[in-house]
């Protein structure tokens, strides 16, 4: 990979979003971008390692040579879809994904590498670099609308996000936010429906969200290594949403939206009339119409391919009926934790525990 030397300010258009924020390095407040295309952006399922095509051309600069007023120029602050993983919101982000309307940069790994450097390190450890990075990432390409769907890796910075702590002065309103989750059960099947993976990732996962709020302090939890995936699973939902559940209590409800995945899969046109109304996209109900007949929400988010709710609830039926008696004593097993902190439904229709 080329790495050019830091530009002057006659040879940086860092105003364009063509130079993609890849990487931080918040010790040496030292940004690296990689040169890509507004088709990047589409064709990428993730832009993490899994960017699509993969950038031959990087530069890196400090932030002492970074100039802020340019790179941001005027563009509102982004929107986000934060989530608990395994709920569709990737579905989501790419029916949301209208090139006249919207640019969505769907888990920038640079989301979850500054969350883990203020989990490490604390929310004031490196404000003016968090600012660089909510500026660069809401560079659009002329007036669409950003939406950032961060890894859920990166659910630390949602209450910096809400807030709007990281914006500067000049940029408006606080950023509006979606945030998505399952209920208990389907999160569950999701995982051990990729058991293998998940057995390798979800510890280390796990251990880094708990840090997320006092989660941890107020329950005594085993070690991690002594529970077996499905228990893992249920301290995963109920951590993340314990969390959002605290971080929506000190917020202004005009803030956000909460969505489920049960009710998107189940009224797909009416979760996207209501997402387009809230972050005033533009998109349309003819829009919207033609996404789900015949656009993203009939194809697989990662795998690629034609894909249907219809599909989606046959494997976890399977799923569930392979693995019932571990989900069975995994609930059970957790009751005193679901008790002790206790999670309020994420909408009035939502049924976080329905089996």
């Amino acid at each position: 990979m080329k790495l050019s030397a830091p530009p002057d300010s006659s040879q940086s258009d860092l105003v364009s979003p063509d130079w993609f924020l890849a990487g931080i390095d918040p010790p040496h407040d030292r940004f690296h971008f990689a040169r890509v295309s507004q088709q990047t952006y589409r064709d990428s399922a993730f832009l993490d390692h899994r960017i699509t095509p993969r950038p031959s051309e990087m530069r890196s600069l400090t932030a002492e040579q970074l100039c802020l007023q340019s790179a941001s120029a005027s563009n509102s602050p982004a929107a986000w879809i934060f989530h608990t993983a395994f709920c569709c919101s990737t579905l989501l982000a790419f029916c949301l994904d209208q090139p006249q309307h919207t640019l969505v940069l769907r888990e920038p790994a640079v989301a979850s590498s500054l969350a883990q450097w203020l989990r490490e390190h604390g929310e004031e450890s490196w404000d003016g670099g968090a600012r660089h990075v909510m500026a660069l990432l809401s560079r659009s390409y002329a007036q669409q609308q950003v939406l950032i769907k961060p890894s859920n890796y990166a659910n630390a910075l949602l209450g910096g996000v809400l807030s709007g702590r990281w914006l500067d002065s000049a940029a408006g309103h606080a950023p509006r936010c979606l945030l998505m989750s399952s209920n208990l059960n389907n999160l569950v099947v999701s995982v051990l429906k990729k058991s293998t993976e998940a057995a390798r990732l979800l510890p280390g996962f796990l251990q880094s969200l708990m840090v997320d709020s006092d989660y941890a302090d107020r329950l005594n939890l085993p070690a991690l290594d002594r529970l077996d995936l499905a228990q893992q699973a249920v301290l995963f939902w109920h951590c993340q949403r314990y969390h959002f559940q605290q971080v929506m209590h000190g917020q202004p409800s005009g803030n956000y939206q909460a969505l489920t995945m049960e009710a998107f899969l189940a009224s797909p046109e009416e979760t996207l009339h209501s997402v387009d109304t809230f972050l005033h996209l533009g998109l349309g109900p003819e829009r919207i119409h033609q996404t789900v007949v015949a656009g993203a929400f009939g194809r697989h988010s990662k795998a690629g391919g034609t894909y249907s709710p219809q599909q989606q609830r046959a494997e976890a039926l399977q799923v569930s009926s392979k693995f019932g008696a571990e989900i069975t004593a995994a609930r059970q097993w957790a009751r005193p934790f679901l008790r002790e902190l206790p999670v309020e439904p994420l909408t009035p229709q939502e049924d976080p525990f329905a089996e």
